[in-house]
């Protein structure tokens, strides 16, 4: 299959397999594409303060596991989750963590992941919350942490199902406040700390 050349061929109205997804060349000023359901997202680039706020997180989740001595996969972009399928998905959080049961299961097609992070900011919040975080239930991610320094709160969904529906149950911390996990109990995020002199 032949790359396109240019950004201006790219088309948002149309579908995309996962084979012409991949053809795609990559888009201008740092910023990725997406797909969900066939569907092409430009996902711009990331700016301050979202590398101090990866930093801390992959720090504390770093920390967490070597303390309990527990296995697991740590990752960033561009590193991905994807579902090859008539409609594809294919999904780059800003931090997952996967664990080795998951990876025994999946194999070299990470499909999954046991947690996803996204870091928000006000030109992604709301692709973030909605049409994402849809896409990440779909793929059956268990947790799902949206970090938002604008509004300094930590937002954690936990995946579950009402009536066979796959829903995401929130929970939101704040300012004095632990954001905590269920995938790996224990683990727990001061929101002052993460956020403290962030500018």
């Amino acid at each position: 299959m032949q790359a396109l050349k240019t950004s201006e061929q790219v088309d948002f109205s149309r579908h995309y397999t996962l084979e012409e997804f991949w053809a795609l060349p990559d888009p201008e000023d740092r910023a990725h594409y997406e797909l969900i359901k066939g569907r092409l997202h430009m996902v711009p680039g990331p700016n301050p303060p979202h590398g101090s706020v990866d930093s801390r997180m992959t720090k504390s989740l770093v920390m967490y596991l070597i303390k309990n001595n527990i296995e697991g996969e740590v990752l960033h972009p561009r590193e991905p989750v994807y579902r090859r399928a008539t409609d594809s998905t294919y999904l780059e959080p800003d931090m997952m963590f996967v664990s080795p049961a998951l990876v025994g299961r999946l194999g070299v097609k990470r499909t999954s992941a046991d947690i996803v992070f996204e870091y928000l900011s006000r030109r992604t919040s709301a692709y973030d919350r909605t049409k994402k975080a849809d896409a990440y239930l779909d793929l059956g991610m268990r947790e799902y942490w949206l970090v938002d320094h604008v509004t300094e709160t930590v937002e954690v969904r936990h995946s579950g199902k009402v009536n066979d529906t796959p829903v995401w149950e929130i929970c939101r911390y704040s300012r004095g406040e632990h954001a905590k996990s269920r995938v790996l109990n224990g683990w727990e995020v001061s929101v002052d700390e993460l956020f403290k002199d962030l500018h």
